[in-house]
């Protein structure tokens, strides 16, 4: 009775596959609607544009983008070698992602004000949240923002590095 249901899935699998594969190019570009592949971005890993990514194809899900970065990439990649597609980023995304950024330096007067100067004013990103704590003179916030792509994001920690106090600046995933 089960091998019936793993037929199915199979099926589905090759279906997405074919999709994919039968294109010019093999590679899924993310952001171009005319594919009509579903795909979805992974919470484990939550890939923005400009990130190195590959799909996965999945069961019920269509298909799940995932950085090559991945926690989960290397067990997808050798135990489910053939469910994985090439993926890129279509250059023409005006969408948002969100991200976290973990901050860490020395706490004094107008730090808060200063860091988030950068992301709002010269940045124009938004925040979805931020928290900070201070202990001992040392500062440790995290802050949720929305971003273009992996560049816009890049230039924004670069920027932050160089405020007064501000000693380490690292991306997490939400």
């Amino acid at each position: 009775e089960n091998r019936g249901t793993e037929k199915n899935d199979n099926q589905k699998i090759d279906a997405i596959l074919n999709k994919v594969k039968g294109k010019e190019s093999d590679t899924l570009l993310i952001g171009e609607d005319l594919q009509k592949i579903d795909y979805t971005l992974a919470a484990c890993c939550n890939p923005i544009p400009g990130d190195d990514v590959f799909g996965f194809v999945t069961v019920n899900e269509g298909i799940k983008i995932h950085r090559t970065s991945c926690p989960n990439a290397a067990q997808l990649m050798a135990n489910y070698g053939y469910r994985v597609v090439k993926a890129k980023w279509n250059k023409q995304q005006e969408l948002t992602f969100l991200t976290g950024l973990h901050i860490i330096g020395i706490d004094d007067v107008g730090l808060i004000n200063n860091i988030t100067k950068v992301i709002s004013n010269d940045f124009k990103v938004n925040m979805r949240s931020i928290t900070v704590d201070t202990d001992n003179g040392i500062f440790d916030g995290s802050i949720m923002i929305f971003v273009n792509d992996k560049e816009h994001l890049d230039n924004l920690i670069e920027n932050l590095m160089l405020v007064k106090g501000v000693t380490a600046v690292t991306r997490f995933d939400a």
